[in-house]
């Protein structure tokens, strides 16, 4: 007993450093957090004269004009639509054509599957941005400038490559016999991956989701470019609009990143037991 005691106390005397590590850490990940929600709660005068001060007492107006729009004809809650509904069906149509091809990359053999890997492979080589001019013109063809379907598409286009390997590595790994006994009760192949594959990899699933929600809430370029009519801007294009042509209200602009930024905090928040699962699956193989 007494020997169980002396190293339960030398395990926490030599934890103890890593704890501090991570504790600094998670400090260092949050103060960005913590310090721009704090600002979006003071007026300009108090963040001229301490920026490092707390909101007392808190100023909640900038958020509430930011919410509005405050001198910008179009609210920001008209961003945050638009936003919401171009990130909704552009991880709709990720998450259906991503792990549909990935599945049959992982189970099919065809000619050109490693033609069609390889060039997967080239793809995320290719600067996205630099495809910007291209783009610009063929959705001006189309009619596809200023509307939802045209940036879904893009979106699309762009995060499939990513998505597809991600998810093909994943399906690599999910264990043959489960669909095997799913086919032998007479199953499909398109059955057993809707009733039997999907289900059980949501983890993989919500782990990739996030990542593309991260990375297509907050992109500016693209937004900006194809977007240019102020009812269709996304919230990253609106907040950038805060800003005067001579001068920035800085605690409206803290505001509206603030609210551009809770999306995506949610979105983790809710989905972390999922995105925990899915660093971890594939690991019984």
């Amino acid at each position: 007993m007494q020997t169980n005691r002396q190293l339960s106390k030398m395990s926490r005397i030599l934890f103890f450093p890593i704890y501090l590590v991570l504790l600094l850490w998670a400090v260092v990940e949050l103060y960005p957090i913590f310090f721009m929600f704090f600002t979006g709660l003071k007026t300009d005068a108090e963040i001229m004269k301490n920026i490092w001060s707390l909101p007392i007492p808190p100023h909640f107006q900038n958020f509430i004009q930011a919410w509005q729009g405050g001198y910008l004809k179009v609210p920001i809650s008209r961003y945050f639509l638009n936003s919401i509904v171009i990130v909704s069906g552009t991880l709709s149509l990720l998450t259906l054509t991503g792990t549909l091809a990935a599945y049959a990359l992982a189970r099919y053999k065809f000619p050109g599957m490693g033609f069609l890997q390889r060039t997967l492979l080239f793809a995320l080589a290719i600067p996205v941005h630099a495809t910007l001019i291209p783009v610009f013109h063929f959705l001006g063809r189309l009619g596809l400038r200023n509307t939802y379907q045209g940036l879904i598409i893009v979106y699309t286009a762009f995060w499939l490559p990513f998505t597809i390997l991600m998810m093909y590595s994943y399906f690599r790994t999910f264990p043959r016999e489960l669909e095997e006994a799913a086919r032998i009760e007479g199953c499909s192949d398109l059955g057993v991956f809707l009733k039997i594959v999907l289900p059980i990899s949501k983890g993989a699933v919500a782990s990739i989701s996030i990542v593309n929600f991260v990375g297509i809430w907050s992109e500016l370029l693209f937004a900006f470019v194809l977007m240019n009519r102020e009812a269709m801007k996304t919230i990253t294009v609106g907040v950038l609009s805060f800003r005067g042509q001579y001068y920035v209200q800085w605690g409206f602009m803290f505001a509206g990143l603030s609210i551009a930024s809770i999306p995506t905090l949610l979105f983790f928040l809710i989905f972390q037991r999922q995105i925990t699962k899915g660093m971890t699956v594939g690991a019984f193989r």
